[in-house]
């Protein structure tokens, strides 16, 4: 079973990766969305779903800030960005200073330390990276306030066990892939929506996934990034063969 180092471990690296090949001002995020409207990336898709204007908001798994700044930017009350990254949580902070955004603040800490009562929380792809993801989204729905929501993004997966998803959760250091049995509801007490964003995605073909598999050979044996690369490919590849959707749930409480 993985550790909460194993995890940290993983966004050190990922956030070391993407600081090599990224701009700042582009969110880290590896899929690329054709959305029929005019927003560039996820989060700019999602406050379009929800109404941000006051609200006290939590980013779980903030990464570095991107989402939550951009939640503050649309007249959040309080955004509290948590990840289990030290050098996310350092960055974010950096950032916090230069865009001088005082209703921003930004913690280490794991969905499990959640206590504070909030209107929103956003999981964009973080829920699945959770040691024990049915005992993180019971938290996640107590700590929501009355009529408060939850948003989930993540990598939902359709499918039955086989070789890829095994090397994937290796790969990414996964308990277990996220599936829509670990969201499990009451409906006395809860609303949900779900919408399926898979046909947004711009997938690859499996000629390129192939190339670059084998790209693979050139990676020094115990090069720490060659996991971070290997599971996204995996993760593409379960895409192409329809065992992954990559889906949007909104739960609401209602009392």
């Amino acid at each position: 079973m993985n550790t909460a180092k194993d995890i940290s471990q993983l966004y050190n690296s990922l956030f070391e990766l993407e600081a090599k090949f990224k701009k700042e001002a582009v969110y880290p995020i590896h899929k690329q969305l054709h959305f029929p409207e005019h927003f560039t990336d996820i989060y700019e898709f999602l406050i379009s779903k929800v109404d941000c204007n006051g609200k006290t908001i939590l980013d779980a798994g903030c990464g570095v800030g991107f989402g939550s700044f951009l939640f503050a930017k649309n007249q959040a009350k309080q955004v509290t960005g948590i990840s289990v990254s030290k050098k996310e949580i350092e960055r974010a902070n950096a950032m916090k200073t230069k865009l001088k955004m005082e209703n921003c603040q930004f913690q280490l800490a794991s969905f499990d330390e959640i206590s504070t009562p909030f209107d929103l929380i956003f999981c964009v792809e973080s829920l699945k990276h959770s040691l024990d993801i049915q005992k993180s989204f019971a938290t996640l729905l107590n700590a929501l306030t009355i009529n408060g929501q939850l948003i989930i993004v993540d990598d939902f997966f359709d499918g039955h066990e086989n070789t890829f998803s095994q090397q994937l959760k290796e790969n990414w250091h996964l308990n277990s892939l996220i599936s829509e049995k670990d969201i499990q509801i009451d409906g006395a007490n809860f609303r949900i929506s779900s919408e399926d964003l898979t046909p947004l995605m711009r997938l690859k073909s499996p000629l390129k996934i192939h190339i670059q598999m084998l790209f693979f050979r050139f990676f020094k044996k115990n090069s720490r990034y060659k996991k971070l690369f290997k599971g996204g490919i995996l993760l593409d590849y379960l895409y192409t063969k329809k065992q992954m959707k990559y889906k949007l749930m909104i739960i609401t409480k209602i009392q």
